[in-house]
């Protein structure tokens, strides 16, 4: 008997440090048009969240909206592919990120946006691989040309807590527009190469990628002073080369490659954020982040 309530002792004392080590993070991000009505999106990272399929206990699900009401709401992956439902909460388990499409109905603008980035530096995010959410943006239209953040064309929400759109004093009639605000995506990412580069290489931001996000197809834009060897790669957030896009003496000057979303073995690689390493004569220059929807 002893011995079983020792055991029992045991496994409650695991969940326990279990749960202190890595607890639920929830983070809203929270709507409100002109005339005041007022809506939420939740971000789940939990323990038992599955990226595919619907987590009910977590509030993942059909939220049987009120269409004659302002709503905003999202789709979660019920089934792969193409399987889809309505959502107003995305959960995901710890090693994977966020990347969201937001969609709005019967709303006035401007929009007010508002979040809690204090959220981004909990204590309890994972340690590995950044230990904190470096890359949290909001991209749409209204976005890309205003916006915090003018060589990303996004919304940095690291930088604040609020955003409003389009903001008090815009004038210009194209921000006015609903069709501009929404759809609206935000991507919440631990990015182990954020700000990475390497300084003796004299050309900076010499990747630019397009569409970025991407569904099908994306195209890797880069630039050489010199006749290099080159090696393009693709990596997962787990640091996992997923595919080799290039390796082979290039000669100066621009160069464009395309990336079809697979994998090395020719599959369909799986939604979420990847990276895009870049190294010349080898020498390790430049990494650049995407999403793949």
């Amino acid at each position: 008997m002893k011995t079983k309530l020792l055991l029992l002792n045991v496994l409650l004392l695991f969940g326990a440090f279990e749960s202190i080590a890595q607890p639920q993070w929830k983070f809203h991000v929270a709507f409100e048009d002109a005339t005041s009505a007022k809506d939420t999106i939740w971000f789940i990272w939990d323990t038992t969240a599955t990226f595919y399929g619907i987590d009910t206990t977590l509030g993942e699900g059909n939220p049987h909206m009120d269409y004659n009401k302002f709503n905003v709401w999202t789709l979660t992956w019920a089934a792969y592919p193409n399987d889809y439902d309505t959502t107003k909460v995305v959960a995901h388990p710890f090693d994977d990120s966020f990347g969201s499409t937001i969609e709005a109905i019967n709303f006035e603008l401007p929009i007010t946006i508002t979040w809690d980035s204090a959220m981004l530096h909990a204590d309890w995010l994972p340690p590995s691989p950044v230990g904190w959410i470096n890359y949290a943006r909001i991209d749409n239209d209204y976005f890309f040309f205003y916006n915090n953040n003018g060589l990303a064309h996004q919304y940095d929400m690291t930088l604040s807590d609020l955003v409003i759109a389009p903001n008090e004093g815009n004038n210009d009639p194209w921000a006015w527009q609903d069709w501009v605000h929404f759809p609206m995506d935000i991507f919440l990412i631990q990015d182990p190469t954020l700000g990475v580069e390497n300084n003796s290489f004299e050309t900076k931001n010499i990747i630019v990628t397009f569409p970025n996000p991407f569904i099908k197809n994306t195209s890797i834009e880069f630039y050489l002073e010199n006749k290099s060897y080159v090696e393009l790669s693709v990596f997962d957030l787990q640091g996992k080369k997923i595919r080799s896009l290039i390796n082979q003496t290039l000669n100066s000057g621009n160069h464009t490659l395309k990336w079809n979303g697979l994998d090395q073995a020719g599959k369909p690689c799986k939604p979420g954020p990847y990276f895009i390493y870049l190294n010349i004569n080898g020498t390790s220059i430049q990494s650049i982040n995407l999403i793949k929807y």
